[in-house]
């Protein structure tokens, strides 16, 4: 029986080894070397400060369609949603990577020569890259469409509209620092203005301090390589987008690159594109939260037993691999609060009780956690779980 589950791979590859000798050109502001859309002239790294609301470089060609009424509102709006995002979530994660995760017992979590695996985690790059800031490429799996760059030059009530859904779903990183499914399927893929995950990730990767260089459409080869889609016309799945980036304090030109995929049976087999391009990631950090229990559920047994060969390291809540199913080959530290879930799931299994990680949790004893990390941010009060687990002689 096949599955039918849809999913949405984001990966990150770095494309050269190379460093420039800035992240950002001190002339325009903007990243260095940062190339502009074919069909607007849009720079993309103007356009990901554009929908995060920051200012643009004086010479943008954005800065003619921010002088709206309504470009203000959604500037003030998401100037209150990066407040709440920094001090709830950002700084927090921060402080506890540096003086908790980075002194982990059985050893380093995220490494500059590995990838960072993050399935089932709508567009949420905040949290994987707060975590792993360092990582090679960053590979996220997700339900939605990849979509496309916004057209501001719109500048329509439509438009601002779509302005208007596309915050109400990255909200919820500020509310519950997750995504809502519901939210995404309604606000990000119905959302004709601004159009899939694409502009949700480049308006987070400005706020992150990312300098895009590039975006660009991309698909799978046969052999899982992400390859340049040059023709939109031509039916070559999977596929998706990828973001060329550089950091202030990093200037490794690494991507993020977003495939689309319905993830079933068959994309599971050895011969499948998706397959063969998650088998050249084993070795890797991983991160799962709120994963609506999918890697619980016998009928998703393929998907799990492909994602379990990647990771040599493991951050996840407990939505993630059962814990029976990980502790015989991996080391494991435990963080937070954990009992039973934190939220019954329309999936199967619905209520997935874990009595094993629970008796863990009562022996131990473990500090909590000083942030909301998945469904934890759901109890009242919010007590959230985290487990870090090491490959047994990786």
């Amino acid at each position: 029986m096949k599955l039918k589950f849809a999913v949405v791979l984001v990966a990150a590859t770095a494309l050269c080894a190379c460093a420039t000798s800035k992240a950002v050109d001190e002339k325009t502001g903007r990243a260095a070397n940062a190339k502009a859309d074919n069909k607007t002239g849009f720079y993309y790294d103007d356009m990901a400060r554009y929908l995060a609301g920051f200012d643009l470089p004086g010479d943008s060609n954005l800065n003619q369609y921010t002088t709206s009424p309504q470009y203000g509102e959604h500037r003030q709006k998401m100037a209150r949603f990066w407040e709440r995002v920094r001090t709830q979530n950002i700084e927090p994660v921060t402080e506890w990577r540096e003086s908790t995760l980075n002194r982990n017992p059985n050893g380093v979590v995220c490494r500059d020569n590995r990838p960072a695996v993050y399935p089932l985690c709508g567009a949420d790059i905040i949290n994987l890259y707060t975590v792993c800031p360092k990582a090679s490429e960053y590979i996220m799996i997700a339900l939605e469409k990849a979509g496309d760059i916004p057209h501001p030059e719109k500048n329509s009530p439509a438009y601002f509209h779509g302005l208007a859904t596309m915050r109400a779903v990255i909200n919820n990183i500020a509310d519950r620092n997750y995504f809502s499914s519901a939210h995404m399927k309604s606000n990000i893929i119905k959302n004709a203005e601004i159009p899939g995950i694409a502009p949700v990730l480049l308006a987070f990767a400005a706020g992150i301090g990312w300098h895009i260089v590039e975006m660009e459409k991309v698909f799978l080869s046969p052999d899982g390589i992400p390859v340049a889609l040059t023709d939109e016309n031509l039916d070559f799945k999977p596929r998706g987008v990828r973001i060329w980036f550089r950091t202030d304090d990093d200037r490794r030109l690494r991507s993020l690159t977003y495939i689309e995929q319905y993830l079933d049976s068959e994309s599971t087999q050895e011969t499948h594109p998706l397959y063969r391009y998650l088998k050249q990631k084993r070795g890797s950090f991983m991160m799962l939260k709120a994963a609506v229990y999918l890697m619980h559920n016998d009928y998703y047994r393929s998907v799990r037993e492909m994602f379990m060969k990647i990771p040599d390291v493991l951050v996840q809540d407990d939505s993630g691999f059962r814990y029976i199913d990980i502790k015989n080959d991996f080391d494991i530290a435990i963080y937070g609060h954990f009992r039973e879930p934190a939220i019954k799931m329309s999936v199967r299994p619905k209520n997935p009780q874990q009595p094993e990680l629970a008796a863990l949790y009562i022996e131990k004893n473990p500090v909590e956690l000083p942030f909301h990390f998945g469904y934890g941010s759901l109890r009242r009060p919010p007590r959230s779980n985290l487990m870090v687990a090491h490959r047994k002689g990786a």
